[in-house]
């Protein structure tokens, strides 16, 4: 093996990581600047360098994945999630919470605010919590401000109503920015951070992770979930098979999975 291979081979596991992880070219660029940031030269120093200094796991972890976001990502998901899951939950005139797990730079979340907003007649309040392992991105979120690149999926009409130029970028509206609650959470080794109605986790834990961590987080966020609540993956993800237990799936071919029963009840 080479040494960027045996150091993947040494540092993966430990981080619950599978090796879907690396399927972007830049992991290596990105961890060999960490490197150089601490004068670190090869993997082998760098892999030392971890042993010595436990906290360093923690700047590591982030490298290994990949941030593509952008509003209204893979559009007709979330057509279909506005006709089938959040148009239902508004009729019921209860409040609403849902959760954007790794949400990156805020797009999902705010997409999904966005959604609710355009729904017709009165709503209940819906309460956003949005979570990343990154502080960085969540900064980004806060600001609200984001290329025009980001808003390449979003209908002109919304466009309109939610966004302002200034300069090159795009600014979201102050209240949209407001609405959402933002939180730093590692979803490896984290509970959920509330109950929900509604779950989406796309692009990151059923992609990234190990099958056993999979297996974990799956049934942690079914707990977390109401029952009849939904969950929605990235358009090429899976639940593993462990989580027919908890979750069918609704709206093909959507990723959308609602819950199917208490936890305890299937338990038996």
């Amino acid at each position: 093996m080479t040494d960027f291979e045996t150091f993947l081979a040494e540092t993966l596991p430990p981080l619950g990581l599978a090796p879907a992880a690396l399927i972007r070219r830049n992991i290596r660029r990105r961890i060999m600047r960490r490197m150089e940031s601490v004068g670190i030269h090869d993997f082998s120093s760098y892999l030392q360098f971890l042993r010595r200094n436990p906290s360093e796991w923690d700047v590591l972890r982030p490298l290994f994945t990949v941030t593509i976001s952008r509003f209204f990502r893979n559009r007709r998901v979330f057509e279909t999630l506005a006709s089938q899951v959040l148009s239902p939950l508004a009729a019921k005139g209860n409040p609403v919470c849902a959760w954007s797990s790794g949400c990156a730079s805020g797009e999902e979340a705010f997409t999904l605010r966005i959604l609710w907003e355009e729904l017709p007649g009165k709503k209940p309040d819906l309460s956003i919590v949005a979570t990343d392992i990154d502080e960085e991105c969540l900064k980004r979120a806060g600001e609200g401000l984001y290329p025009e690149s980001s808003l390449r999926e979003v209908p002109g009409e919304i466009s309109d109503r939610y966004f302002g130029r200034e300069g090159g970028r795009y600014r979201l509206r102050e209240e949209v920015v407001r609405s959402v609650a933002f939180r730093r959470h590692d979803l490896l080794c984290e509970s959920p951070p509330g109950d929900f109605d509604l779950v989406l986790c796309r692009n990151a834990a059923f992609t990234y992770f190990t099958v056993p961590r999979r297996i974990a987080i799956v049934e942690a966020i079914a707990e977390a979930l109401a029952p009849g609540g939904c969950l929605v993956l990235g358009r090429t993800e899976k639940l593993p098979r462990e989580a027919a237990a908890w979750f069918f799936r609704v709206c093909p071919p959507h990723n959308i999975f609602r819950r199917l029963s208490p936890v305890a009840a299937v338990r038996g």
